[in-house]
């Protein structure tokens, strides 16, 4: 809407400039309805009512008017017998309803253009509230996390260490969500490329401590809504932390891979993979299994984990509907 907007001058334009563009659009007009009358022999003015809504439309309703009082002249002229500006009576009436309906096709395209102006004027003062909101959101979560870093510090207990880091760490997963938000065909959508690869480098930063763990990100150009993407954002988070936590004991090194494509026609498939010690199958049901499981069902999604040989692989089918 708004590129249409952008087609059409700036108003308001000078007199001159109105004037003049619309008495050569008025005669391009008229020179075609000519053409058109020396092949079949009948003077219509269907031609000429593009003339007068592409004045309107372009410049305001004035210029249509005097569009229609131009092409009413050149009718006239036209229509009369030579030597003479009298109408014959058959065509008083044609004439007549032609000035009616250019004078309603230049009220009506004028108003069009200020309707589609005041809907772009709208569209960009909703962009504007949505940056802010997710910019006031964006902090006010970061301000949640600090307070929360402030109290792990505080804890000499472990068990409570680390699960106010856990906590911090889905806080900054829902945080970057809204640096990543943008209007994408009158919908805000989240680019999960840049979005994993920044939740997954601040995770590597918050849990690799000095062990040598890479983090590899390979995500497709996908857009998301900021619920979708936030609930896979929170899956990523899940599985690479319980992958550090539990795949490279004794301070092995190794590597944690998150891919996101595009697999079947409707379909996502998300896949955490590493190169650890594998699958356990005893391994304990934690809170954050749990949260897995909640969210890839939120999402209609088939969960699914396997030995990777070496290490373990986690396969998430989304339908991307």
């Amino acid at each position: 809407m708004e590129n249409l907007l952008l087609l059409l001058p700036a108003r308001p334009q000078s007199l001159a400039i109105r004037y003049a563009v619309t008495t050569l659009i008025v005669l391009v007009c008229f020179l075609l309805q000519i053409g058109v009358e020396m092949q079949s022999g009948f003077f219509g003015f269907f031609l000429l009512l593009p003339g007068i809504f592409l004045a309107s439309v372009l410049f305001d309703r004035g210029s249509g008017f005097y569009a229609t009082l131009l092409c009413t002249i050149l009718s006239i002229f036209v229509l009369s017998p030579p030597g003479t500006l009298v109408l014959p009576a058959q065509h008083l009436l044609p004439v007549l309803l032609f000035v009616l309906i250019g004078l309603a096709v230049a009220t009506v395209s004028e108003a069009l253009r200020k309707a589609l102006e005041h809907a772009v004027a709208a569209e960009r003062a909703k962009d504007l509230l949505m940056h802010e909101l997710n910019h006031r959101i964006r902090n006010n979560l970061a301000m949640v996390a600090s307070v929360l870093e402030l109290q792990m510090r505080a804890q000499r207990e472990p068990l409570a260490k680390q699960a106010l880091a856990t906590a911090v760490a889905r806080i900054h997963v829902i945080a970057n969500a809204h640096d990543h938000l943008m209007p994408r065909d009158g919908h805000s959508a989240i680019d999960m490329n840049e979005y994993l690869t920044k939740c997954c480098r601040h995770l590597g930063d918050a849990l690799r401590d000095v062990r040598p763990i890479a983090i590899n990100v390979s995500a497709a150009q996908i857009y998301l809504r900021s619920d979708k993407a936030v609930a896979i954002g929170l899956i990523v988070n899940e599985l690479v932390t319980n992958a550090f936590k539990y795949a490279f004991p004794d301070d092995r090194s190794g590597v944690v891979s998150v891919t996101l494509h595009r697999g079947r026609p409707g379909e996502m498939e998300l896949k955490v993979e590493d190169n650890g010690k594998g699958c356990p199958e005893d391994a304990p049901k934690g809170l954050g299994s749990r949260i897995v499981q909640l969210l890839a069902e939120q999402l209609t999604g088939i969960l699914k984990r396997e030995d990777a040989h070496p290490g373990c692989r986690v396969l998430l089918t989304i339908p991307e509907r």
